[in-house]
């Protein structure tokens, strides 16, 4: 009985269509309307892709994977690769002869028991013009059996979950290899949303907790589930390959840790190939920075880059999977900005994993300033730091606060400035403040009396196909930026001057 670890995904025109995320080729063409590769004769297509390569590494290393198969499915003649790949270094497991009409082909067995790094790939060189509608790496380990929550937080965001619902549906819950695997809950802040029924979907109507509270709440009723084992928190755009999920709850159900948790990289939604964060590094308990930041996962050595590991703090909700028994705290359920963040500080025994081929699309947080999630942002910079026992931590987030404040003052954004202070004085408030403030009403009505000059829109930017104009004289010479800081952008130069 074979167990299905991971199945090729192939560009879709709905979700993502940089092909070098799932092949290369010479030749090739590959066909959006019947989703297959045609490979004429002669030619090449390669899987040693982001979305496509077996990370041997990180399965031998994380769970019992001990046997490894390889099926393909194939239109064609031609030779069938299983290459291996480890720093650079190329060299063929298996090479087969391969000739096929009906397009199944048997079971092949790849024996990695002296292979314990690098990632195996699949290469076809066709003798003939061939059509690739697949393969999957499987393996014979026993595997127990368990289902998988995927809890999704929404708010009057209508038409974007109900799609996701309904996508998930389709692909997934309403597939019968994967029948009773999956569940779906969907946590709804907001107004009355239209869903079908059936199929393991559950549409819970919450209070407006933000994310925090949403995710909280998704968490507590699939832990009623007797047979739920592995949660899954998601976005409400549901921007993931549904692969990576089902890859993803294989990983897990695998696993030798309870503690082993997965987290999606996040690549840009207007630059698709662009990981924005592999994962997030703790910095000195209260800072962090962006793992992988800027990688271009197309680039065919990226994944050597990709599974250099480093120790992650904490993943992204916009895909964070987990073994209900590994969690020790529910997050605060109340409206917090970077409550993924803090849900990782208060979990630092998880072994948080990246797999290629496991990731979501997002919005650039750069499209989403605004001096409401500069306050909400600081808190959360804040709290680890003023719950930390590193020596120095108060001292250091005070840095932190000034620089900050500075920067936003001498870049002319006041409100921001204002926002973070007002942001600190709140932390320092006591555990009564968080007590009397579980939603933003009252800190809302205080941001938008503060905000009249710096309400940005840049979520509205068509950032690909529009563009802005600002006047811009070059670089700033240094007498003038000199004056600028010793003036305070000029608020001491005495009026009578101006």
């Amino acid at each position: 009985m074979y167990f299905l670890l991971q199945k090729v995904i192939l560009p879709n025109i709905d979700l993502c269509t940089e092909e070098q995320l799932y092949f290369r080729t010479q030749g090739g063409k590959y066909n959006y309307t019947s989703r297959n590769l045609l490979v004429p004769r002669h030619k090449v297509a390669c899987f040693d892709t982001f979305f496509n390569a077996f990370s041997v590494k990180k399965w031998k290393k994380y769970t019992t994977l001990t046997s490894l198969f390889l099926r393909v499915n194939i239109i064609g003649r031609g030779t069938i690769n299983v290459r291996h790949k480890e720093n650079g270094v190329i060299r063929v497991l298996k090479q087969i002869d391969f000739k096929s009409s009906c397009n199944i082909s048997d079971e092949i067995e790849i024996d990695i028991s002296k292979i314990n790094f690098g990632y195996i790939y699949v290469e076809w060189q066709s003798d003939e013009d061939s059509v690739l509608n697949g393969f999957e790496f499987l393996t014979k380990d026993h595997v127990s059996k368990s289902s998988m929550a995927l809890v999704i937080t929404t708010y009057n965001r209508k038409e974007a979950v109900t799609k996701t619902i309904n996508r998930i549906n389709k692909t997934l819950l309403t597939q019968s290899e994967f029948k009773d695997r999956f569940k779906l809950i969907v946590v709804n802040n907001g107004e009355a949303i239209n869903h079908p029924s059936g199929n393991g979907i559950m549409v819970i109507n919450n209070e407006n907790l933000g994310g925090s509270g949403g995710f909280m709440r998704g968490l507590i009723e699939a832990g009623k589930i007797n047979d739920v084992k592995h949660v899954i928190f998601m976005d409400d755009d549901g921007s993931c390959e549904i692969e990576s999920i089902c890859r993803t709850h294989a990983f897990l159900l695998m696993a030798k840790d309870k503690n082993t948790v997965v987290t999606g990289c996040m690549l840009f939604e207007d630059n698709p190939a662009i990981i924005h964060e592999s994962g997030a590094i703790w910095h000195r308990d209260f800072l962090h920075y962006p793992d992988k930041h800027y990688l271009d996962a197309r680039e065919i050595d990226s994944l050597d880059t990709f599974d250099n590991e480093r120790k992650i703090g904490y993943g992204g909700w916009w895909f964070f999977a987990f073994n209900i028994n590994a969690i020790e705290y529910y997050s605060f359920p109340f409206f917090v900005r970077g409550d993924d963040l803090l849900f990782g500080y208060m979990h630092k025994k998880h072994n948080i994993v990246t797999l290629n081929g496991v990731a979501s699309w997002q919005m650039d947080f750069e499209r989403k300033i605004s001096v409401l999630n500069s306050y909400l942002n600081f808190r959360t910079v804040a709290v680890p730091a003023l719950i930390s026992k590193r020596k120095f931590a108060a001292l250091l987030l005070s840095v932190f606060f000034v620089r900050e404040v500075f920067l936003a003052s001498f870049s002319c954004r006041y409100e921001l400035a204002r926002a973070m202070i007002m942001s600190y004085n709140d932390c320092l408030s006591g555990r009564e403040f968080w007590e009397d403030n579980v939603d933003l009403l009252e800190i809302r009505k205080r941001i938008n009396a503060i905000t009249h000059n710096e309400k940005f829109n840049v979520e509205g930017i068509d950032i690909v196909n529009g563009c802005v104009d600002y006047p811009c004289s070059g670089k700033e010479k240094a007498i003038y930026k000199f004056f600028r800081c010793i003036t305070l952008n000029g608020h001491l130069i005495p009026a009578f001057f101006l």
